[in-house]
C-alpha cells in the first residue's frame, strides 16, 4: 500500500470515528417563536380550557344581513371560533424588532414600527387588578388589488375566562363592491 492510499484510509478511519461520536443536544422546542411580547396564542388557549361546551349567543352581520346562533364550544370548536385572535400573536422570531411597547395606567400595548412590515398594528392588553380584562387586535391588509381592516376584542370576566368576543372588519377587492362584518359573541 502506497503513502497517499495509508493516508487516506487513515483519514477515512478519522471521519468515521468522530462521525460516530454520540452527541447530546437539546432539541429546540420552536425556533420561530420568541416570548418579547404578550403571550396571545398561550394566554387564549388557557382561557378556553376552561369554557368547555359553554353556550355562546353568536350575532353576525353581513353587510345587510343579520343572523344570531345560539350553540356551544368545545376547545377545538374555541380554537377555530377565535382562530383570528391566535393567529394574531406577534411572538414570532420574524417580527422580534418590529413593535414598539408601551405600558401605561394598566394598559399594554404593542404597535407596530413606522416602516415595519406586517398585519398585526396594534395589540391592546387592558389590566385590572392585574388580570387581563380585554385584548384588542388591529389587522390591517393593504396592497394594490386587496385592503381589509379588521379589529377584534375579547373581554374578559374576573377568572380570565372569555366573556365576549367580537369583530368588525372591512374587505375590498379591487375590482368588486366592498363588504362589511360584524361579529359578536357572548359566553352565557
Amino acid at each position: 500500500m502506497g503513502r497517499c492510499q495509508k493516508v487516506i484510509c487513515l483519514l477515512l478511519m478519522v471521519g468515521t470515528f468522530v462521525s460516530c461520536k454520540k452527541d447530546e443536544k437539546l432539541a429546540i422546542a420552536n425556533p420561530t417563536q420568541i416570548d418579547l411580547y404578550f403571550p396571545l396564542s398561550d394566554f387564549l388557549q388557557k382561557s378556553i380550557e376552561k369554557l368547555e361546551f359553554a353556550e355562546v349567543v353568536k350575532e353576525i352581520h353581513f353587510n345587510d344581513d343579520t343572523e344570531i346562533v345560539d350553540f356551544s364550544l368545545d376547545s377545538l370548536t374555541w380554537r377555530q371560533e377565535l382562530d383570528f385572535f391566535f393567529q394574531s400573536d406577534i411572538n414570532k422570531a420574524a417580527l422580534a424588532t418590529s413593535y414598539e411597547t408601551k405600558e401605561e395606567a394598566g394598559l399594554l400595548i404593542h404597535q407596530l414600527k413606522p416602516n415595519e412590515k406586517g398585519n398585526i398594528k396594534s395589540i391592546k392588553v387592558r389590566k385590572q387588578s392585574g388580570k387581563v380584562v380585554s385584548i384588542t387586535i388591529l389587522s390591517v391588509i393593504s396592497n394594490m388589488f386587496y385592503n381589509s381592516t379588521v379589529e377584534g376584542m375579547i373581554t374578559l370576566d374576573d377568572n380570565e375566562e372569555v366573556s365576549s368576543y367580537e369583530m368588525s372588519g372591512d374587505q375590498k377587492v379591487w375590482f368588486l363592491s366592498g363588504t362589511k362584518l360584524h361579529v359578536e359573541g357572548k359566553v352565557k
